[in-house]
């Protein structure tokens, strides 16, 4: 079987290829996505100001008591310091050769320091002076060595590995979900092809668990050689998409690409069992039909959709459908698409795993227009899809699946970005800001405050923290969003309405909460919250005031200057202005510039200021989005090239046929391209109606529109590229089979 294999391989190189070529970009992405994943996990950052320290101690960023996931800990905002004092503690181990202190950024209150560098004596093992340092030490500090040294120097270093290894976490589900399919679906179309020559070693004698060892030989020598391959390819595309991260402000400058040998390995193991089962699944009733039948098939269609395919259609549809109610009826703003990306999937999938059943109906219903255009030719083009639906089920799945990736995951991203930028904007209440490289004057905001047509000015500082006691959950195990505001100021600059207790009561160790948030946990005014702030430190506030916002306002109230002290920074940075309703916006300006004039550094600026960093924040997200819906979309559109190139280079004999019948080689690419028109627009309408299945939904709750956002052209350039890509896959094949005598092509191994 091992020799009928190779010379299978050898004589249907063809087919094989095209085989080779869905396994090796499959696997190419799987790896890529698993370097990324563990470029995330290590976090390595070669230190710099800290390279002659064989051991670092630092702030631990991570909290580990938000109650979520305990091995997916949050990422704390605002640098960790550590106790200075512990410099002297840690000089008096033994082992210890020099101490150095460092300070990073900001000003760190007094008493603090950004990190400890330790030097070992020489002989010492690194490793037990590690543990002896480490028992000196409390919860929310950690020691650091090797490339996690310069983890201490870049703070975002953390944050930004965590959002990599997110983002690679999810496509890499996606991506082994497209691959899966895109290799089994070309195996089952290689199967399809040769269904003379299964039917025949049928017929001769070869039993069916001897056709199951030959394709699984087959597949095995071709998938082992396709993943080997790609083990370059891949960890190249791993570093060019995680430059593109550190390019566009995902990733962290200085953060170093890794991919070792166990996402190597594990994006082999998963394409070639992809392959084997893909294989084995289509030649399973190749193996066990009776040979008179085989031969029967091969000229005649046989069943429409087998029963193994049409139930896993129906699971990966219902879990689209589930996801999709989840997205409408449990989740809200940012999370979105959280469930919503996996339900494009699958629902893609599934419309795929269905194109057999759903070719015969696309075809039904163009069968008119295509004959009206194309006469005689038209009629022949219609014939052949509607003979060879099994066929043309395997070349249209890719397309569907390249369609509904593409613009499902694209309008998904626009229309939750255009929702969240609104209920942003909504809630941004300030008409004029006032910024500044150091700090502000003590008395500013009141001097701004008192001016004629002002209606309220505050400070403006944001982090983000924990309610630990009592114990609260926040969205997405994320943390709350803190907000600094000053005491009289702040009811005009936030979106709020006070409705129990008052927001000029927060000073000092206080805070303003949302009612239904306080009932929840509940406290009411008077009680008393532990908070755990941004920098990892415990603060008990007290209840000043509650008060009722819009839906997506998740945001907590404490006096600008207690916030403040548990930032990076130290201090606030801006002043929110609002103006009276009836007052002159370009005169209050001018008024404030006049005020802020004496002042260094200091500009004041439109809301827009705020939009903007918001809108770049998104975009830097956004960005990221994009990438990896390339990726997939990518390798969805080598899959429909490689799918339809293969397929057409396999009628090489029906085409020579064809033209010994009478028809000349211009009507027979006229008819390849009827065909090709039938494929690419049933593909296309069903990718929109299975994106569609998700988008209507999504776009009517969040933005109160049929229509999601986003530029039309978006679709319409997918749509189009999709249909070039389908005709120019189709046509040059057949361009280049039709170039021969037909004669010598009516010979030729189908």
């Amino acid at each position: 079987m091992l020799q009928l294999a190779l010379r299978t391989l050898r004589f249907r190189a063809g087919i094989f290829v095209a085989a080779f070529i869905a396994m090796f970009f499959a696997t190419a992405i799987m790896m890529a996505c698993g370097g990324l994943i563990e470029t995330g996990i290590r976090t390595a950052v070669p230190p710099e100001q800290t390279a002659s320290a064989d051991i670092v101690i630092a702030g631990d960023q991570e909290y580990h008591d938000s109650g979520g996931d305990p091995d997916e800990p949050p990422i704390l905002p605002e640098r960790v310091r550590i106790d200075a004092g512990l410099a002297d503690t840690i000089a008096a181990l033994p082992g210890v050769h020099q101490i150095e202190t460092f300070v990073f950024e900001g000003d760190p209150p007094a008493g603090t320091v950004d990190a400890i560098g330790v030097q070992a004596e020489p002989g010492v093992d690194v490793g037990e002076l590690r543990e002896r340092i480490d028992a000196e030490l409390d919860s929310r500090t950690i020691t650091l060595v090797g490339d996690e040294r310069g983890r201490a120097e870049l703070r975002e270093a953390m944050e930004s590995g965590v959002t990599v290894m997110a983002l690679a976490g999810v496509f890499t589900a996606f991506a082994i979900l497209v691959s899966v399919f895109g290799v089994a679906s070309m195996l089952a179309l290689s199967i399809i092809q040769r269904q003379r020559d299964l039917a025949l070693l049928r017929a001769v004698g070869a039993t069916p668990r001897q056709l199951r060892r030959l394709i699984l030989r087959e597949t095995l020598l071709l998938s082992l050689l396709a993943t080997a391959l790609a083990c370059i390819p891949g960890r190249f595309l791993g570093g060019f998409v995680f430059d593109r991260l550190v390019a566009q402000g995902i990733a962290a400058d200085g953060v170093v690409f890794h991919q070792g040998w166990i996402p190597t390995v594990a994006a082999m193991v998963v394409a070639i069992l992809a392959a084997v089962a893909g294989a084995q699944g289509a030649g399973r009733r190749a193996s066990r039909i009776k040979p008179t039948q085989a031969l029967a098939e091969v000229s005649v269609e046989g069943k429409m959709i087998g029963a193994g395919r049409l139930l896993l259609a129906m699971i990966v549809l219902a879990g689209g459908t589930a996801l999709t109610l989840v997205t409408i009826v449990v989740m809200s703003g940012p999370l979105t698409p959280a469930t919503g990306a996996p339900a494009v999937i699958l629902l893609a999938i599934g419309f795929a795993l269905l194109a057999p059943v759903l070719t015969k109906v696309t075809t039904f219903m163009v069968q008119w227009p295509v004959r009206a255009v194309g006469g005689a030719t038209g009629e022949l083009a219609v014939l052949n899809a509607r003979g060879r639906s099994g066929r043309m089920a395997a070349v249209m799945g890719p397309v569907i699946l390249l369609t509904t990736v593409s613009t499902g995951m694209l309008y998904l991203q626009t229309t939750n970005d255009e929702a969240d930028r609104q209920s942003f904007a909504e809630n941004l209440v300030a008409d004029a800001v006032v910024t500044t490289e150091d700090d502000f004057d003590p008395h500013l905001v009141e001097q701004l405050s008192n001016l004629p047509g002002i209606a309220g000015a505050s400070e403006y500082v944001a982090s983000v923290g924990f309610i630990e006691d009592p114990p609260d959950s926040s969205p997405m195990n994320e943390g709350w969003t803190l907000q600094g505001v000053t005491a009289e100021g702040a009811e005009a600059t936030t979106p709020v309405e006070v409705t129990a207790g008052s927001l000029s009561d927060l000073h000092a160790d206080t805070i303003a909460i949302e009612d239904q948030h306080g009932d929840k946990l509940g406290v009411d005014i008077g009680d008393t919250i532990t908070l755990r702030m941004g920098d990892n430190t415990a603060r008990d506030v007290q209840v000043a005031a509650l008060f009722s916002a819009p839906e997506d306002y998740s945001t907590l109230l404490l006096p600008a200057d207690t916030l403040a002290a548990h930032t990076t920074a130290g201090t606030a940075t801006r002043i929110l202005v609002t103006f009276d309703e009836n007052a002159d916006p370009e005169q209050l300006v001018a008024d404030l510039e006049r005020v802020t004039a004496g002042a260094d550094g200091m500009a004041v600026t439109g809301r827009d200021v705020l939009l903007e960093e918001y809108d770049d924040q998104k975009q830097t997200a956004t960005l990221a989005i994009y990438i990896m819906v390339l990726m997939i979309a990518g390798y969805a559109a080598i899959t429909v090239i490689n799918t339809l190139a293969s397929s057409m280079l396999a009628r090489r004999r029906e085409f020579g046929l064809q033209r010994l019948a009478g028809s000349t080689r211009g009507q027979v690419m006229r008819m390849v391209g009827l065909e090709g028109a039938i494929v690419s627009v049933s593909g296309v309408l069903l990718g929109t109606a299975a994106a569609a299945a998700i988008l209507v939904p999504v776009s009517i709750k969040r933005l109160d529109s049929v229509l999601p956002a986003g530029s039309p052209w978006i679709y319409a350039s997918m749509a189009a590229l999709t249909i070039l890509l389908t005709l120019g896959a189709m046509l040059l094949p057949a361009w280049r089979v039709t170039r021969g005598r037909p004669a010598e092509a009516a010979l030729a191994i189908e």
